[in-house]
């Protein structure tokens, strides 16, 4: 059993009464109603799920199923047929966990947008954000991430991240915005330091092969 998630389950049942913790094969997780509420805290949906710890929590996302039917099981609505919820790419997740991420803040930060994008694509038609899968979805991450599709961009920005001759943070970025290093491409850089030169270089290989 994974203890961080074990010793945090108690915090999680004080603020969301909903949510019960059950036992499977040895294993505790959490089970209930997740309720979605809109900017004026007026409950918008609810959904019946579970929440279970993953072998490298709290470095990675606990895994989220949506047991109750509200969402097709199939991939353009981000739901497996076992029921389990597609919450982002892995970098954005890698990302997001550098330094450790709780239960509380996930269904705050992840879970809960999640869902909510859900009843939006319900109400709309789409959704108002989403990763494609696959390759796709890694490209339009790493675009977004080194503010356009520029290749050679990219590989100057992993230089200077990797090689280690970053531009000081108040000269002009050098990828011509006009803007400081600091304000435009040295968040991107600390990201990059995150997943890492390896992770960072293979995937750029395999997105442009």
């Amino acid at each position: 059993m994974n203890q961080s998630f074990q010793n945090e389950i108690p915090i999680v049942l004080k603020k969301y009464p909903n949510l019960n913790i059950r036992n499977k094969n040895g294993r505790d997780f959490l089970k209930g109603i997740l309720d979605v509420s809109d900017e004026n805290g007026d409950i918008v949906g609810s959904f019946s799920v579970e929440i279970y710890p993953t072998e490298k929590f709290p470095y990675r996302f606990p895994k989220l199923y949506e047991v109750g039917g509200d969402i097709p099981n199939h991939p353009d609505w981000h739901k497996y047929n076992d029921t389990s919820c597609c919450l982002t790419v892995e970098q954005d997740e890698i990302i997001k966990c550098k330094y450790g991420i709780t239960i509380l803040q996930f269904i705050e930060d992840i879970a809960k947008p999640y869902f909510a994008n859900q009843l939006y694509r319900k109400r709309e038609g789409r959704f108002l954000n989403e990763y494609p899968h696959g390759l796709e979805g890694f490209k339009v991450f790493y675009v977004g991430l080194f503010k356009g599709d520029d290749v050679s961009l990219w590989l100057k920005c992993c230089e200077s991240t990797f090689i280690k001759c970053k531009a000081r943070r108040n000269d002009k970025c050098y990828c011509n915005s006009g803007q400081k290093f600091k304000n435009c491409h040295l968040p991107v850089e600390d990201k990059l330091q995150i997943l890492g030169r390896d992770k960072v270089l293979t995937d750029i290989k395999t997105i442009t092969t």
